[in-house]
């Protein structure tokens, strides 16, 4: 038996504080984010409260940046309704230190008057907002989460290791995602409102840049069954329910005849960046390779062992200590040979747009 904890981040700001490179790799959609903010401002034209839409929140710090500089450019665009910002994720998030996040954080944007800030605990794949009612949604480092496992991967936990029927159905289950993701942006978007999505990526060959560091995890795990620290059986049904799209599986969707264009949205912009390693830098400057393998052993843990370890049916000073032992072995692995690890991410970059809708509106 396993816990459901698909697409789960590593909770009590775990995630927050060793999310580096996903910080990082959001700011290349900042640009994206003012051109949209600069184009829907002016579609503002009453009192009536605006809806800003943060599409995966996690635990809130890699948003605050994105959501206030999306205020900023509203006020500054000439609207000063009220802006409601309403931050989702499925249900299991830590929303306890989102809320602590916002309320908290010196870079929070709630110190701007007549912004107010709202949490949804559901799941992007799926309706969240009534139609027409989204001005401008952001999303960043989210949509390559997968709304379910579609098949165990044999031998490994990462999907770029997916071969043969494995693979097949981890396309198509991310093909569904994000037609589902699209269509719901289509009816919750307002006419000629935009979203700007940040998405992990994969080049033509389907890497993504993690393929070493996951590799090191798959391998610590591999030792913790030779080791008897977990059975064959619990292994096997181990899988981070991750897709790395190509740019062209992103846009797929808006060729003509397709889901996202038949739905009225249009792609504005869309391109792939490289996001060079965020951790080896530093080694290299210090030569601190105990520091190196903190840093990225922490990073590798906050996104994937809730959907490893936290799904085992143990108790949960069971699962604990699994954990500090396969990542204490990632954590060897890494300090043995840093520039081994060394990680180029896939960042796609779209921008997309909701069409004036012809007759009545979706409901």
């Amino acid at each position: 038996m396993t816990r459901d904890l698909t697409g789960e981040m590593e909770g009590h700001g775990a995630y927050d504080q060793h999310s580096l490179a996903q910080h990082s790799a959001g700011s290349f959609g900042m640009p994206l984010l003012e051109r949209a903010i600069g184009e829907v401002a002016p579609l503002v034209r009453d009192d009536r409260a605006v809806t800003v839409a943060d599409l995966g929140a996690a635990g809130g710090r890699n948003e605050l940046d994105p959501m206030g500089a999306a205020i900023a450019g509203l006020r500054s665009g000439g609207v000063s309704a009220p802006v409601l910002v309403v931050h989702t994720d499925i249900p299991t998030n830590d929303f306890t230190t989102l809320f602590e996040t916002i309320e908290n954080s010196p870079n929070t944007y709630l110190h701007q008057p007549e912004v107010y800030a709202f949490a949804a605990g559901r799941s992007f794949y799926e309706r969240i907002f009534p139609a027409s009612s989204v001005t401008f949604g952001w999303s960043a480092v989210a949509v390559h989460w997968l709304s379910r496992v579609p098949q165990p991967i044999p031998d490994h936990v990462y999907c770029a290791f997916a071969t043969g029927a494995a693979r097949d159905a981890f396309v198509r289950e991310s093909a569904a995602d994000w037609d589902a993701f699209l269509g719901a942006r289509a009816a919750e978007l307002r006419d000629e409102g935009q979203v700007v999505v940040v998405g992990g990526a994969a080049t033509d060959d389907g890497a993504s840049g993690a393929e070493a560091l996951m590799d090191a995890l798959n391998d610590a795990l591999h030792d913790a069954v030779a080791t008897g620290r977990i059975t064959e059986r619990e292994y096997a049904g181990m899988t981070v329910p991750t897709w790395n799209r190509t740019l062209a599986e992103f846009t797929a969707p808006f060729a003509a005849g397709g889901p996202a264009a038949e739905a009225g949205l249009e792609l504005l912009e869309h391109s792939i960046a490289l996001l060079p390693d965020q951790y080896l830098p530093q080694f290299r400057a210090s030569g601190d390779a105990s520091a190196f393998a903190d840093s990225v052993s922490a990073f590798v843990r906050a996104f994937t062992e809730p959907s490893l370890i936290e799904t085992l049916d143990r108790p949960a000073d069971e699962r604990a200590a699994i954990a500090d032992s396969v990542y204490g072995d990632v954590r060897t692995r890494l300090a043995a040979a840093p520039d081994s690890f060394e990680t180029t991410w896939r960042v796609a970059l779209l921008r997309i747009r909701r069409t004036v809708r012809r007759g009545p509106g979706p409901t």
